[in-house]
């Protein structure tokens, strides 16, 4: 899709919050009257994490949950069979793949916004720290996202339509090096005013939550378990939904007539099936049952709870399991299999999450002291695959731990994915020069 993103949220940032009077312009401003005011830019901020949570987070769930076989469908609708199918079945022109992008590249598109226009506008030190730690964090959030689903993604959108492709190790850099500025403009304090309209975020714990993720997948395991160790595990920060922004998995799995639903067992088989007494069962997967269609193989589908059975039902930005998870793995390929076995049971016997995920097994010390490293980073995947379910993280965790995976390049519905990367949307191919080759499945 053509990156061309200037103001294209800016009506959209107004019209969803006519409750903040103090942040409302019915009357959809330009870009330039938006950035000269403080309100403006808060406005924006308010926009970008409702943006982020209802839209971009909605592709960055069903597309890999459906490639990663966390989701099944009921419909013959040509988008999710495609996506079931994968391989070379998946062509540039699904409109879930183009959703994915160009949902993310909108994102980051306004967090650029933010970033470029900061020093139009005399503010409070503590609101431009603020401003611009909040922008820092999200266009980090939307790469780590590109980075899990694309070969290569754009560093910074171009509004000519041209933007420049990195590769993943280069996006990977970029993100650790946006979450470092954020949390230096942190440090610098910021305002109540800026504070007051971002809701149920506690930035500096979001920015090392996603730091742990990124420098886990970079390979650096030591500053991983630097940052996790000091994250607040009892710390709370969510997207929040209403009755005008809905929940986006509850929008598709939910609300109407759905036809996309979580699979049974969380799509795992085989001697990934978790203990049978696992808690995350009842968390995340209820009744009634459903049938997948028989020509992709008709599973058995379950209804979905957790954090998405009602229109308003929070989602937290980043899950406590995953930071003990992350640790774990980080110790693991770092060859200290003792520390990894005691955050992993951590994860397997916890009973006290803040956000209730909760696997209640008895103590796993035992076992999982038996288990060699290949035998325990599997152990590690499994249980990120149902700690971390319907979080976007399936296909890039897969593709981590399974990296030689064989799977049919034409169709496969029976492999734990069915794809390595997506290709580019069609309209994006057509308009940038500077878009890469598809990769190859």
């Amino acid at each position: 899709m053509k990156i061309i993103l200037k103001n294209i949220l800016l009506g959209f940032v107004l019209l969803l919050f006519s409750c903040q009077k103090e942040y409302t312009n019915p009357n959809e401003p330009s870009e330039e009257s938006v950035y000269s005011s403080v309100d403006g830019f808060l406005s924006v901020c308010i926009g970008l994490k409702a943006n982020y949570s209802t839209s971009a987070l909605r592709y960055a769930i069903y597309v890999p949950g459906i490639t990663a076989r966390e989701i099944g469908t009921t419909s013959t609708y040509q988008t999710p069979m495609d996506l079931s199918y994968g391989g070379t079945s998946l062509t540039n022109i699904n409109t879930g793949v183009g959703g994915l992008f160009s949902g993310l590249l909108q994102n980051k598109g306004q967090a650029e916004d933010l970033i470029e226009n900061i020093d139009q506008v005399a503010m409070q030190d503590g609101t431009r720290n603020g401003v611009l730690a909040f922008a820092y964090y999200f266009k980090a959030l939307d790469l780590c996202n590109l980075y899990q689903n694309f070969e290569q993604s754009p560093l910074m959108n171009s509004a000519d339509g041209d933007a420049v492709f990195s590769n993943d190790s280069e996006v990977l850099d970029e993100a650790i090096s946006l979450l470092l500025l954020a949390k230096e403009n942190i440090s610098g304090g910021m305002s109540d005013e800026f504070l007051a309209v971002i809701g149920d975020m506690e930035m500096e714990e979001c920015c090392d939550a996603l730091l742990s993720r990124l420098y886990l997948y970079s390979g650096e395991y030591d500053s991983c378990i630097s940052v996790s160790s000091g994250i607040n595990l009892t710390s709370q920060s969510t997207f929040t939904f209403d009755n005008e922004n809905y929940n986006p998995v509850f929008a598709f799995a939910v609300d109407g007539s759905p036809y996309l639903f979580p699979k049974d067992n969380f799509g795992l088989v085989g001697a990934y099936l978790p203990d049978s007494d696992d808690g995350r069962y009842d968390f995340y997967l209820s009744e009634p049952n459903k049938t997948e269609l028989e020509e992709l193989g008709g599973d058995v589908l379950k209804s979905i709870g957790g954090f998405f059975s009602t229109f308003d039902t929070p989602i937290p930005v980043y899950l406590p399991g995953e930071i003990l998870l992350n640790m774990s793995e980080a110790y693991a390929r770092d060859n200290d299999l003792a520390n990894a076995v005691i955050y992993l049971n951590m994860v397997m016997t916890k009973t006290d999450d803040v956000f209730g995920v909760n696997a209640g097994l008895p103590d796993q010390t035992s076992f999982l002291t038996s288990l060699s490293k290949d035998d325990l980073l599997e152990e590690i995947y499994k249980n990120r695959c149902v700690e971390l379910f319907f979080t976007g993280q399936r296909l890039v965790d897969s593709r981590r731990f399974h990296p030689n995976l064989v799977f049919t390049k034409s169709s496969d519905l029976e492999s734990e994915r069915n794809r390595n990367y997506y290709p580019y949307p069609q309209e994006e191919r057509d308009n940038n020069p500077n878009c890469p080759a598809d990769p190859e499945i």
